[in-house]
């Protein structure tokens, strides 16, 4: 069994090196503007850590083309190293319960296309 750990900006000050994990999943995006400040600091430090990460796109349900254009964008550096994912929640997400199954394919598909990563 695996100890895996979910951060985001909420964890700014989180020092890794005092967790106890196997890997670490890091919000990188939401919508089509908002970038995860502490990204990149939380990746390379679970990197540095020789731990498994994560990499997902908290959905705005606004468009989901460019959600995953600016998703991409940002975890560029990450491709091939870190699993990709999509967090898909009722909160702040205009499309949750009106078009769930197309707009989570349309992101996937595309995010599939451009990585090969499923």
């Amino acid at each position: 069994m695996m100890n895996g750990i979910d951060i985001s900006s909420w964890q700014e000050s989180l020092d890794l090196e005092k967790v106890d994990f196997d890997f670490c999943i890091v919000k990188a995006t939401q919508g089509t503007g908002y970038i995860n400040p502490v990204f990149r600091k939380h990746m390379e430090q679970a990197l540095k850590l020789n731990k498994c990460i994560g990499a997902y796109h908290y959905a705005s349900g606004i468009n989901p083309k460019q959600e995953a254009e600016h998703f991409l964008k940002v975890v560029d550096p990450y491709i091939g190293k870190a699993v990709l994912a999509l967090d898909w929640e009722s909160s702040q997400n205009v499309a949750y319960g009106v078009n769930d199954n197309e707009w989570i394919r349309t992101f996937l598909d595309y995010v599939y296309e451009a990585t090969g990563s499923k």
